[in-house]
């Protein structure tokens, strides 16, 4: 019997691509090479040589776990992610498979990153490469229709969330902040929300407390002649 011409791969019994012609050679990516057409299964491996490489590295037929393109990529590397969708997970901006649409959460508040085409991009702050603009900042400034001054403070007046919280500095509705001239008021004035927060919450305790004695002093029968034995002295 005539031996086969075909010389195949250990591990999966395909040609190798060395026996593959110059033209297929050429119109193919070593990273998707299939030999003589025959797709390779996941977990296949082949020397470099056998799918169109130098060097002497192990490859394996792979997926990417993000958008499922298959490829050969070198045994145990780090991070199997295919070309296009590391590229979107390292790209800076809109390109970014992790946009968030600019936004930067701190405790705060929330800072979003904005260009030199922005009509407010007088009040940005540049950190590291970036321009950045407190939101809360954005909104008083959209609703006056000017760029705020450094010296203005942006309150969040806590209508929604307690003063000071971070929920309460996300709370960029135009209804919960308040425009105040300077820093000192500022902080004035929210040490007197505080204030008067704290004795609101004490108000709601003591006529709790007083529902509660009147319920005790009721069902005692104190106070009452008939279910204290026809006397109100003690």
């Amino acid at each position: 019997m005539e031996q086969s011409t075909d010389k195949l791969t250990a591990n999966s019994g395909k040609p190798r691509a060395s026996e593959l012609t110059e033209t297929e050679m050429d119109n193919t990516r070593p990273s998707t090479l299939w030999v003589n057409g025959i797709k390779p299964s996941l977990g296949d491996t082949a020397i470099s040589k056998i799918v169109g490489r130098s060097g002497r590295a192990i490859h394996i037929w792979d997926a990417c776990p993000d958008c499922g393109t298959e490829r050969w990529i070198k045994r145990n590397t780090k991070g199997n992610l295919c070309k296009s969708c590391a590229l979107r997970k390292h790209a800076v901006g809109e390109g970014n498979n992790r946009w968030n649409g600019g936004k930067r959460f701190a405790k705060n508040g929330i800072f979003l990153t904005i260009t030199a085409e922005h009509p407010f991009f007088g009040m940005a702050i540049k950190t590291g490469s970036r321009f950045q603009i407190a939101e809360h900042r954005l909104v008083m400034a959209q609703h006056l229709n000017r760029c705020l001054e450094s010296w203005e403070i942006v309150h969040h007046k806590g209508d929604k969330y307690p003063v000071e919280s971070i929920e309460n500095k996300r709370d960029n509705r135009i209804e919960n902040l308040q425009l105040l001239p300077s820093q000192t008021q500022h902080h004035s004035y929210t040490l007197l929300q505080i204030r008067i927060t704290r004795l609101e919450t004490r108000v709601l305790q003591l006529e709790a407390e007083n529902i509660l004695l009147r319920f005790q002093v009721g069902s005692q029968g104190i106070g009452n002649p008939e279910l204290s034995g026809g006397s109100n002295a003690p």
